[in-house]
C-alpha cells in the first residue's frame, strides 16, 4: 500500500505532464503567438455557430443566395493563400498577420451595418483574410520559432485552438438562443475584438522576434522562388498528397452526417457523440505526439500511420452502416466511435508528420508561398468534399468508401520515397 502511495503522485504527475502545454510554450514570441491564436479561435468558434444563421434570418437572404456567395468565397480563399503566402515571404509575416487580423475585424463589424448584398461580398473579404493568415502563420512560425520547437509549438497551438474553439461554439449558441439582431451584433462586437487583440498580440511578438527571414524582393527573385519550389518533385509529392488527405476532416463534418442520416439506422445525436471525441483526442493527443516527433524518419512514419489510419476510416463508413441493419444500433454506434478514434489519431499523426516534412523540404526564404499551396488541400477538400460525400451517401455507396479507403492507404506509399530523397539530398549536401 506504501509503494501505491507513493507511486500516485508520480502518476498524477505524469498526466499532468502529458496534457499539459505550459511547458510547451517558451519565451515571449511563442507566448505571444499562442495567446493571439487562441482569441482567434475563440471568435471562428463563435463566426462558425452565427455567421450563416445571421445571414438568413436577419439579412434575409435565401439559402440559394448565400450558398452561391459562400462558394464564391471559397473560391476566392483557394488562390488567396499562396498568393498571400508569396506576400509574407516579401514583407513583415508579423506586420502583414496583424493587417489581416485588423482587416477582419473592421469587416466584422462592418456586418452589422450592411445591407444583405454588401454583407455576402463582405463574407469574400472574411474568408480571403482567413486563408491568406493561414498561409502567413506558417511561414511565421517557421522563421520565428527555434527548428526543434516548430511542431511541438503548432501542436500546443492547435490543441489551444480547439478548447478555445469550443469557448467561441458556447458562446454562439447562446447568441442563436436568443436570436435577436442585438445578441447577432453583439457578437459580431465581441469576435472583432477578439481578432483586434489578435492582431495586437502579433504586433506586439514582432518586437522579440526580431527579424522573420522575410524581406524586400524582386518580382524575379519571387518567380524564381515559386518555380524552385514546384520543380521539387518531393515537394509537390507532398502537396498532392495533402490536397487527397484533407478530405479526412470533412469525413467527419460533413460526410458522417450525411451517411448516418441516409444509410444507417442510429439516433442522429451519436454525430454529436463522435465529433466530441474528435474535439477530445486533439486536445489530449495533439501535443504528446508532437514530443516525440523529432526527426524526417520518425515524421515519415507519423504520417505513414495517419493515411493508414484514414483508409481503416474509410473501410468503417460501410461496416457501421452494416450492423446498422443487421445486428442493432449498438454495435453500429461503437463502429462510429471507433471510426472517430481512427480518424482524429490519423489526423494527428499526418498533421504532425507532413508539418515536420515540409518544414524540412521548403528553403525557409519560401515558406509563405509553399505554406499557402500547402493550405490549398483544405480548400480544396472543402469544395469538393459536399458533393463527394453526398454521392457516397446517394447512389455511390459501400464501393465509393472502398475506394477512398483505398487511395488513403496508396497514399502511404510515396511518403517512404520523399523521406528517402530527404536522406539522400542530406548525404550529397555534406
Amino acid at each position: 500500500m506504501s509503494v501505491n502511495a507513493e507511486q500516485r503522485p508520480r502518476l498524477v504527475t505524469q498526466l499532468f505532464w502529458v496534457t499539459s502545454w505550459r511547458t510547451e510554450v517558451q519565451g515571449p514570441v511563442e507566448r505571444r503567438l499562442a495567446a493571439a491564436l487562441t482569441c482567434l479561435y475563440m471568435a471562428t468558434g463563435l463566426s462558425f455557430s452565427a455567421l450563416a444563421v445571421f445571414m438568413l434570418r436577419q439579412e434575409h437572404l435565401s439559402p440559394t443566395e448565400y450558398g452561391m456567395g459562400a462558394s464564391v468565397a471559397a473560391v476566392l480563399g483557394l488562390f488567396a493563400g499562396p498568393a498571400v503566402g508569396a506576400l509574407a515571404d516579401r514583407v513583415s509575416g508579423f506586420l502583414l498577420y496583424a493587417c489581416l487580423m485588423w482587416v477582419m475585424a473592421g469587416v466584422t463589424l462592418c456586418l452589422t451595418v450592411s445591407p444583405p448584398v454588401v454583407a455576402l461580398g463582405l463574407l469574400s473579404v472574411l474568408v480571403v483574410c482567413a486563408r491568406g493568415s493561414a498561409a502567413v502563420l506558417g511561414a511565421l512560425v517557421g522563421r520565428a520559432v527555434s527548428q526543434d520547437r516548430r511542431v511541438r509549438f503548432r501542436a500546443v497551438v492547435r490543441a489551444m485552438s480547439n478548447t478555445a474553439m469550443i469557448v467561441g461554439l458556447g458562446l454562439g449558441a447562446l447568441v442563436l438562443a436568443f436570436g435577436t439582431r442585438a445578441a447577432f451584433d453583439a457578437s459580431f462586437a465581441v469576435e472583432a475584438s477578439a481578432l483586434l487583440a489578435t492582431g495586437y498580440w502579433v504586433w506586439r511578438a514582432r518586437r522579440h522576434g526580431g527579424a522573420d527571414g522575410s524581406g524586400p524582393a524582386s518580382a524575379q527573385d519571387a518567380e524564381e522562388r515559386s518555380s524552385s519550389i514546384l520543380r521539387d518533385r518531393r515537394v509537390v509529392t507532398l502537396m498532392v498528397l495533402n490536397w487527397l488527405f484533407c478530405l479526412a476532416e470533412p469525413m467527419l463534418t460533413i460526410g458522417l452526417p450525411l451517411w448516418a442520416g441516409a444509410r444507417m439506422r442510429v439516433p442522429m445525436w451519436i454525430v454529436s457523440v463522435v465529433l466530441v471525441v474528435n474535439t477530445i483526442g486533439v486536445v489530449l493527443v495533439q501535443v504528446p505526439v508532437a514530443r516525440r516527433v523529432t526527426t524526417s524518419l520518425q515524421a515519415a512514419r507519423s504520417a505513414r500511420t495517419g493515411a493508414l489510419l484514414f483508409a481503416i476510416a474509410a473501410f468503417l463508413f460501410p461496416v457501421a452502416a452494416y450492423l446498422s441493419f443487421h445486428e442493432g444500433s449498438a454495435p453500429a454506434m461503437a463502429a462510429l466511435v471507433l471510426l472517430a478514434t481512427a480518424l482524429v489519431c490519423g489526423d494527428i499523426l499526418y498533421s504532425v508528420g507532413s508539418t515536420t516534412l515540409m518544414y524540412e523540404l521548403v528553403p525557409q526564404r519560401s515558406y509563405g508561398r509553399s505554406q499557402g499551396i500547402f493550405g490549398m488541400g483544405f480548400d480544396v477538400a472543402s469544395l469538393s468534399a459536399p458533393a463527394l460525400f453526398g454521392w457516397f451517401a446517394g447512389s455511390g455507396g459501400a464501393p465509393g468508401w472502398y475506394a477512398l479507403g483505398v487511395l488513403f492507404a496508396l497514399g502511404a506509399i510515396p511518403v517512404q520515397w520523399i523521406h528517402q530523397q530527404i536522406g539522400a539530398k542530406s548525404l550529397a549536401a555534406s
